[in-house]
This record gives structure tokens, sequence and C-alpha cells, in this order.
């Protein structure tokens, strides 16, 4: 509810700025403003859906398995992500995991190691998503003549790169625990299969 608040109040605000400031330049109405707001953050929508789906259809299954740290934050990162706030409000920030029926909200089995390699995989797809929704959400602004450029296109933008990015700290704050865990899960794996064979 929060996410869909944020993005209203956003919406009012680049509408009222632009009603007052770009209204006397470019001599539109405040229907063709609204209008023109709500056209820009349908499409950066329908954009961060495109990416999405092709960071989990289009490219390779490999790019994202446990292996591949490159998603992972450094320590330094996570001090950052820490510093302002991380973990105060990621539980507030919408998760779109339902979609790809795998939720990222929690670890559910925190035991099982196909588990978790699942996990790893949906949070690498999903950083490679976001980051793609930032840059080409920019695309936005040739909708409208490029003279508007800085009324509708561009604040629709910036605010689809913050609220993009937020979900994209998350999940790189969240992938060192979870390539601990699963260091971790397969050590006992080893010990108890090592146990195991030891009592035959």
């Amino acid at each position: 509810m929060l996410y869909y608040l944020t993005i209203l109040i956003a919406m009012a605000v680049i509408s009222i700025v632009d009603i007052i400031f770009a209204i006397p330049l470019f001599g539109f109405d405040a229907w063709y403003v609204i209008i023109a707001v709500t056209i820009c953050t349908v499409s950066v929508i329908m954009i961060d859906a495109v990416c999405a789906t092709l960071s989990r259809w289009i490219f390779p299954k490999k790019w994202f398995g446990i292996d591949k740290t490159i998603f992972s934050a450094g320590k330094k990162e996570c001090r950052f992500y820490e510093k302002i706030g991380i973990k105060k409000w990621k539980e507030k920030v919408l998760e779109l995991g339902v979609f790809a029926n795998f939720r990222k909200n929690k670890i559910a089995e925190p035991n099982n190691n196909e588990y978790v390699a699942r996990y790893i995989y949906e949070a690498n797809c999903g950083i490679l998503g976001h980051a793609l929704g930032v840059v080409f959400g920019f695309f936005i602004i040739l909708i409208y003549p490029i003279e508007f450029w800085w009324c509708f296109g561009l604040p629709v933008a910036i605010v689809n790169a913050v609220l993009s990015s937020l979900p994209l700290f998350i999940l790189r704050y969240n992938l060192p625990k979870l390539h601990t865990l699963y260091k971790y899960n397969k050590r006992r794996e080893r010990i108890n299969n090592q146990k195991t064979e030891n009592q035959k």
C-alpha cells in the first residue's frame, strides 16, 4: 500500500509543479499535464515489467547461479545500506516475487539448500531486472516532444529509479547472508554424511 501511495503522491507532486511552472511556459492545460504524467507513469511500469521478463527468460540461467557473487554487496556496501536505514524500511518495500511463484520477503526453508539456491537465483535475476529498469526507465523522456523532457519524462523516470533501486539494494544486502547460509548447509550436509558413513 505504501508503495502505491508513494507513486500516487509523486504523480500529484509532478503534476502540481508542472501546472505551476510548465503551463505558463508551454501553454498546455492542466488536463494535458495530468494525462501526460499518467501516461509516463504507466509506460515506465511497463518498461520495468519488460526488463524483469528479459532478466528471467532471455538471459542464460547460468548468469544467475549461486557461484555468481558479483550480485552480492560487499562489506562496505552493506554498511552503507545500514547507514541509510535499510533494516527499518526493507519490510515496507513492495516485493514482486509472487509473479515468479517465489516470494523473497522471508527465508521459508533455511535448512533446505535447494530452496536457498533457488532464492539466490531469484535474487540475482531480480537485481538485474531492477537495474535494467532504472536505466531503460529514462527512455520515457522520448514519449513526448523533447522540449517537454523535464516536465514529464525526467521526473517520472527519477521516481522510478529511486523505487527500483530500493528492492535492488535489499536483494544485494541479503545475498551475502544467503551465500553464507548455503555454505553452512553444505558443510553440515558433509558432516552428516561422514557420520552416516562412519556408522556403517
